[in-house]
């Protein structure tokens, strides 16, 4: 039998080619529509009634012409300060506020905060500069509330290297970083999505150029089972920046959204605040 090389050359081209147009189309895709894949925010209708056991008080932070930020604000009865929360990547307040409970036990008002198109808030986000303004002017207006020195900046995930940017901007009493990531295009790239080179990732933050900066404690927390985010490329990654500013809490089987239901993270946070 003969065998047209030439043919089955021919036709390996071809697939190839159609695998590289389809892939670079794929990748033009996720640029443009890339916010789809990394926010999954919860919306509420503009109306909507939060209920909550505890005491609080609903917020709109201005961020922008014709676009403020929905909060809430619970307060314990003799607060020390207040924990300004960046949540993570899906959901919205009615949901995170859940865990407000937490840190009201420990004697501190907590700012729960949505992003933009989370909740009730307005608008949407077009890149990172957006990001880092909004919560910059969510500090700032914190600062009206509070002393400076009694802000303590806590992000959990995506809401971890903002909380990072914050704390190296600003000069607040704490930072606490749940299910940190060294850096969200390296995580996109190299972790969640491999397929996805960094050049594509539009959203920018780098959590370690930040902890770098930061001059307040820091206190990291990561469940050893996360595999989501995975503690070796990221939160261990992190304290070796600055070894004697920042306190580790390996919280045992725990995985990365499981943190705060665990009773290891509850005494480890009592000991902090």
């Amino acid at each position: 039998m003969k065998i047209n090389f030439y043919k089955i050359l021919r036709r390996l081209v071809r697939i190839v080619a159609t695998l590289s147009i389809l892939y670079v189309l794929s990748l033009v895709f996720v640029y443009f529509k890339q916010e789809r894949f990394f926010f999954n925010p919860k919306q509420l209708a503009k109306d909507y009634k939060f209920e909550f056991k505890e005491n609080f008080e609903e917020l709109n932070i201005p961020v922008a012409k014709n676009t403020n930020l929905n909060a809430v604000l619970f307060k314990a009865e003799k607060p020390k300060g207040v924990i300004l929360y960046l949540h993570g990547n899906a959901g919205a307040i009615h949901d995170w506020g859940k865990r407000a409970h937490l840190y009201l036990e420990n004697n501190y008002d907590i700012l729960f905060v949505d992003y933009r198109n989370y909740g009730k808030s307005d608008g949407e986000y077009c890149n990172t500069d957006e990001l880092f303004s909004d919560m910059q002017k969510v500090y700032d207006f914190t600062k009206t509330r509070y002393n400076e020195n009694e802000i303590v900046v806590l992000g959990f995930s995506l809401g971890s290297g903002l909380a990072s940017y914050l704390a190296s901007k600003n000069n607040p009493k704490m930072l606490i970083l749940n299910a940190p990531y060294y850096s969200w295009k390296t995580l996109i790239s190299e972790e969640i999505a491999p397929p996805i080179p960094e050049f594509i990732i539009k959203y920018d933050i780098p959590s370690y150029q930040f902890v770098k900066q930061v001059t307040c404690p820091i206190k990291i927390f990561y469940g050893t089972r996360d595999f989501l985010i995975h503690p070796d490329t990221n939160a261990k990654k992190l304290q070796a920046l600055q070894p004697n500013n920042i306190t580790v809490f390996a919280i045992t089987d725990a995985g990365h959204n499981g943190l705060h239901i665990t009773k290891q993270y509850y005494e480890d946070l009592k000991k902090i605040l």
